[in-house]
């Protein structure tokens, strides 16, 4: 019970949080079969509560064992969402022995067509890179197929978890799955030495893994590719699915001229600074620029329409802005880790909405006592939350547009050039 309404919960923060969240390969994960699921880990609890929000199947998370301490957080995990620890070295060698529990625990659910949750870098880190992978996941798999004598039919699918900056409201994120890995064309390796076939199976689902996630070789490169996408990105017609494409083929070049012509990456990325510094000095935004003109006409009606709904947004502004806030400053305030910094904010929030939704229901009941103000209360307070929302990206999207198209002439040329230019070398040197 508790899985579900967490479901729901989770479901709408994340879908407000990240914007417009993206699952591609879907049908790579059957129904009504015992699958692992695999998967990078960049963003802490808001990798597992996600994945589970957007799987049509209860999904079963192995976790670190050092949560499971306290009596009551056991009892959520375990008992009500369905948690099974694992141990690692990290958590002391005094405790790996406990894993033959959880290996038996994830047979038994993989037995019963069930769907666990793996993260196989076994370790959470906020880059855009893949790290090497334990052998956790393949040691749990064939054990699980070993003690069903090969008759399990258990497939792992691999996913790659992208955003485009985990901790920024309404930033990105895409779920990748591929193909799956079908357990038993690795048996006859497994019986020969399982040793080797473990290690050749962890290569594997690396390999097919590494395909899934947006993979920047050096750490210096994780701010040009950023910005590419930024430039390029507006450059393409097309959804999410188009953006995470061209994503993955600019990290492809980078990576392929970093190692062949490291001068030439450095020469750009000055030169990408260079123009995004300009913009973001008079702050305004790369599509902006693209635009090139803007009829005034338009930019009138604009102001128009904002300062008629402005009401309205003041009324969202007024009963939905507080608790996001306070997530925020608490995230700020208590995370030390960058991992933690969205699952804080996000499910602080989200748990602070409740509570302030329903103290706001109970208060507007007792002052008008009237069925019909409170019913449409209730409705007017999650829209008006949302127009806001809506409102407040329509409001620096025209103020942006204001600034660059009331830049003199010459001046907002120079940039449109300059982005000309880099537009052209992008294409050049990197094949985009």
């Amino acid at each position: 019970m508790l899985y579900y309404f967490l479901k729901i919960v989770v479901g709408i923060a994340t879908r407000i949080f990240y914007r417009n969240p993206l699952v591609l390969g879907r049908t790579n994960v059957p129904l009504g079969e015992p699958l692992i699921i695999a998967s990078n880990h960049p963003n802490a609890l808001c990798d597992p509560c996600s994945i589970a929000v957007f799987s049509k199947q209860r999904i079963h998370f192995l976790a670190r064992g050092d949560v499971f301490q306290n009596k009551i957080l056991y009892w959520i995990f375990v008992r009500q969402l369905g948690m099974v620890p694992i141990y690692r070295l990290l958590e002391g060698a005094e405790n790996l022995h406990k894993n033959e529990e959880t290996f038996r625990i994830s047979t038994e659910k993989l037995k019963q067509k069930k769907t666990i949750l793996m993260f196989s870098e076994g370790i959470c880190i906020q880059e855009r890179r893949l790290r090497k992978l334990k052998k956790g996941t393949a040691r749990i798999a064939f054990s699980s197929e070993e003690s069903a004598d090969w008759k399990l039919g258990l497939k792992v699918i691999p996913l790659g978890m992208n955003y485009t900056n985990p901790k920024k409201f309404r930033s990105d994120l895409v779920f990748n799955y591929g193909k799956p890995i079908i357990m038993k064309d690795f048996q006859d390796a497994y019986a020969k030495d399982k040793a080797i076939a473990i290690n050749e199976f962890t290569k594997h689902l690396q390999k097919e893994l590494s395909k899934l996630v947006v993979h920047i070789d050096d750490v210096q490169n994780d701010q040009l590719v950023s910005d590419m996408e930024e430039i390029f990105g507006n450059q393409i017609a097309g959804g999410k699915k188009e953006k995470f494409i061209i994503t993955q083929k600019i990290v492809r070049a980078v990576n392929n001229l970093s190692g062949q012509n490291p001068e030439a990456v450095n020469f750009f990325r000055k030169n990408v600074r260079n123009y995004l510094a300009q913009i973001e000095n008079i702050r305004v935004r790369d599509w902006i620029v693209k635009k090139e003109k803007i009829s005034g006409f338009r930019l009138l009606a604009s102001g128009f329409w904002l300062l008629l709904c402005f009401p309205f947004h003041l009324f969202g502004l007024i009963n939905n802005y507080l608790p996001y806030k306070i997530g925020y400053a608490t995230a700020n305030r208590i995370v030390k880790q960058v991992e933690f910094h969205a699952s804080v904010n996000m499910y602080v929030s989200a748990m602070l909405y409740l509570i302030f939704y329903l103290i706001q229901i109970l208060s507007i009941a007792l002052i008008f006592r009237n069925w019909w103000i409170l019913g449409a209360y209730i409705i007017l307070l999650p829209l008006s939350g949302l127009f806001s929302l809506v409102y407040y990206t329509f409001l620096k999207k025209t103020l942006g547009q204001w600034r660059f198209f009331s830049l003199e002439n010459k001046k907002r040329e120079e940039i449109i050039k300059l982005r000309k230019e880099i537009i052209n070398e992008l294409k050049m040197n990197f094949g985009l």
